[in-house]
């Protein structure tokens, strides 16, 4: 008997309203596969993307949107070890390289998923992958030593940067967050932010330097692009470094080379799939870190009021509008 199920698809590139809710036949698990019952299934921002049609990487149509989704392993395909970890009825995340989280059941490679311990959040596990392995990497990868450090990190009360925050102060930095709204600035401060300023402001990087005791900063996280990424130079510090690592404002940043050389700032970057691609070990470690993190109530991870999945136009409309606090989660 054919079982049916929730999915969410786009049969065309735009706005929110081209995610419809379909009924389609549940998957069966191929050889190597895990069938999962979806619990709760991640919205990122790379999903918006490709909703656009602005993602780096070509996406197909009909698409199922979702890379991530955390659930209870429901069966297994021909080839899995019954002694190894997955068995039916166990927590996994499951890492979706080609999308269609965004469904009640998914299929996916046992390869390409991680138990999880026992008692761990589902919503708070599912940010585990993008937000959480993108902050442990940024912190202890990418970044120059924080110990002392002045720091700035935009969009401070966001899944990604408000974990950013926490582990920039477990390492020893003084940290600078950046939000639009009052509630987001003061959400950052419940996350250890030292002063939390209004990035909105016309004159935001010199009230970044007023609050840092007049004093320029030694780096500036940042995804947004556009005008924000260009104006993070304003407030660094001779030999300060811009990291970015997303263009979540859909423009472009500009660097003026000249002024770089002139005060020595630094530009690193980070992409997360490329990495992974790369450095696939080191990514692995990075992972299992902040899912012990967070399993442990080290690490603090905000969930967004959770959407239902036939909801999931309402999730990306307040994503990408700047509606929301927090990991962005649908349940079916």
């Amino acid at each position: 008997m054919t079982v049916k199920m929730k999915q969410i698809q786009m049969s065309a590139f735009g706005g929110p309203h081209v995610l419809q809710t379909s009924a389609v036949d549940r998957p069966e698990p191929g050889p190597g596969e895990l069938l999962i019952q979806v619990t709760a299934a991640g919205v990122n921002y790379s999903d918006v993307m490709r909703r656009k049609n602005v993602y780096f990487m070509p996406t197909p149509l009909p698409y199922v949107p979702g890379a991530e989704v955390v659930g209870t392993v429901v069966a297994r395909g021909a080839g899995i070890d019954h002694s190894g970890p997955f068995a039916p009825g166990q927590s996994v995340l499951a890492i979706l390289p080609a999308g269609g989280g965004y469904a009640e059941y998914v299929t996916n490679p046992a390869q390409y998923c991680v138990p999880l311990p026992p008692r761990i959040d589902a919503t708070q596990a599912v940010a585990a992958f993008v937000q959480g392995s993108t902050a442990h990497l940024l912190i202890h990868r990418i970044a120059p030593d924080l110990q002392n450090k002045t720091i700035v990190i935009h969009a401070a009360a966001g899944g990604l940067g408000s974990m950013l925050v926490q582990l920039a102060k477990r390492e020893g930095a003084r940290v600078i967050g950046t939000a639009g709204t009052e509630a987001k600035r003061a959400a950052a401060r419940t996350f250890g932010a030292d002063e939390v300023v209004d990035y909105t402001r016309p004159d935001w990087p010199s009230e970044v330097v007023r609050v840092n005791d007049h004093q320029k900063v030694d780096c500036v996280f940042e995804m947004v692009g556009g005008e924000i990424f260009t104006r993070s130079f304003e407030c660094l510090k001779y030999f300060g470094a811009v990291i970015t690592y997303g263009t979540a404002g859909g423009a472009k940043g500009v660097i003026d080379s000249e002024s770089c050389i002139n005060l020595s700032h630094n530009v690193l970057s980070f992409n997360l799939a490329h990495f992974i691609n790369e450095r696939g070990a080191e990514w692995q470690e990075s992972l299992g870190a902040v899912i012990e993190m967070i399993a442990r109530g080290d690490l603090r991870v905000p969930v967004h009021s959770p959407f239902a999945l036939d909801q999931a136009a309402a999730a990306h409309d307040a994503l990408e509008n700047r509606r929301t606090t927090g990991k962005v989660v649908l349940v079916p």
